[in-house]
This record gives C-alpha cells, sequence and structure tokens, in this order.
C-alpha cells in the first residue's frame, strides 16, 4: 500500500535450520564414502597428518595425502587451465608457492624492476603520468636486456636441478626403504636450497628468497 513502509527482505516467523545440501562435502566425507576411513578412530585424521613415537609422518592418517592417491584429483584442471584450453593453448603451472622454479627466471626480472624501481626519485614517480613511465621504464628491454634474462634463466634453472636432484634420491630411498623417510637434507643438491626445504603457505617474489641475487643483478647493470 502506498506510505508503507517496503521491507526489502523476506520476514517469517519461524525458525531456519541450516542443513547440508548443496554445502561441499570435505575431505573426510568424500575419503570415507570411498572407504579409506576408520569410523571408529575419526579422532585419528587430519590435513596434514599424524606422526608416531619416531616422529615418523603415518601418511595413511593425512586427508591430504589420501586424496592425492586419486587419479581424478590429482589431474584434475584448475579453472585457468580449463579456460586456457577452450583458447586453444596449454596453461603449465610450476609448484604452488615455489616461484623460483617460474619458467625462464620471470621472478628474477620482477625482483630487478622492483630494485631500480626503488632507485627513482619521488618526483619521478609522482602523478599518474610519471607514476606510468616510470614502471614502464622499469620493465623495458633496455633495461631487462637479452643477456640479462639469460642470466636469470640460468638462476631458475639451478633451482629445478636442485629440487629434481632432492625428488630422485628420495624417490631412490623410497625404493629400497621399509619405513617412511625424512625429505634429504639440502647439501646434496647442487645450489642452497632454503633451509631444510621450509613449506612456505604464502605468496613469495624473488626479492623475499634471493635478495643478494637481485641486488647483484642490479648493481651489475
Amino acid at each position: 500500500m502506498v506510505g508503507d513502509i517496503q521491507h526489502m527482505v523476506i520476514e517469517t516467523t519461524q525458525k531456519i535450520e541450516e542443513g547440508w545440501q548443496g554445502k561441499p562435502k570435505g575431505l573426510l566425507q568424500i575419503l570415507w564414502e570411498r572407504g579409506w576411513i576408520d569410523a571408529n578412530n575419526l579422532g585419528n585424521y587430519t590435513m596434514s597428518g599424524r606422526q608416531n613415537a619416531s616422529g615418523v609422518l603415518m601418511k595413511n592418517t593425512s586427508l591430504k595425502l589420501l586424496m592425492a592417491k586419486y587419479i581424478d584429483f590429482e589431474e584434475e584442471e584448475s579453472l585457468l587451465q580449463h579456460h586456457g584450453r577452450d583458447l586453444g593453448v596449454t596453461v603449465d603451472r610450476t609448484p604452488k608457492c615455489h616461484c623460483e622454479l617460474a619458467g625462464e627466471g620471470i621472478e628474477y626480472a620482477w625482483g630487478f624492476s622492483k630494485n631500480y624501481y626503488r632507485t627513482l626519485s619521488l618526483a619521478d614517480k609522482k602523478g599518474k603520468q610519471n607514476f606510468l613511465d616510470a614502471v614502464n621504464k622499469c620493465i623495458s628491454r633496455e633495461k631487462i636486456t637479452t643477456e640479462m634474462i639469460r642470466k636469470f634463466s640460468r638462476r631458475a634453472r639451478q633451482y629445478i636441478a636442485a629440487y629434481y636432484k632432492v625428488w630422485q634420491k628420495n624417490q631412490e630411498q623410497a625404493a629400497t626403504a621399509t619405513v617412511d623417510l625424512p625429505i634429504v637434507d639440502e647439501t646434496t643438491t647442487p645450489v642452497e636450497i632454503e633451509k631444510n626445504i621450509k613449506l612456505f603457505k604464502t605468496h613469495r617474489c624473488a626479492m623475499d628468497f634471493d635478495s643478494s641475487f637481485c641486488k647483484a643483478s642490479f648493481k651489475g647493470e
């Protein structure tokens, strides 16, 4: 009616009980449906898994590791890969949070550009057009030369070779071991991988994990 207050939500006097319909099942439920979960010992399962008395990870208690055994989950396409396939291109990914492995050392190029940008005076960066000009200058081929790109690519390939050697040695030991083994120490690799091969959970750039190399590249421009 004209003059009455119009409410923007549907009012009800009935109590709404939220259910599970339409909600994600979660790893525990999916694995239980596939027969991997002991319903009498649900407390044993965690996302990363539990350790035994010797400190060795019990893989059968890790929901992530159990789910990783399924090809349909392991080979699931990401949304980016799906759209890329529709466009007729292949999207190849590096491991998450390990940008030091990114193809042709692109993170080192970003690190170099950041170093150069920081050397510019505030006057050169003040204002929208000056800012855009400064950014374009930092990422131009005049600054990031072919020789420098090759240098960055070699650095990335050193990391790739180092991680591959760790993986290769793990595979060799796992083939003959009767118990789960910890990851191989980084001293066996050709370059210094981050201490104890830490598990990184946040975004990183080359300025974080290899700042000295980026700064040296910039100074040697």
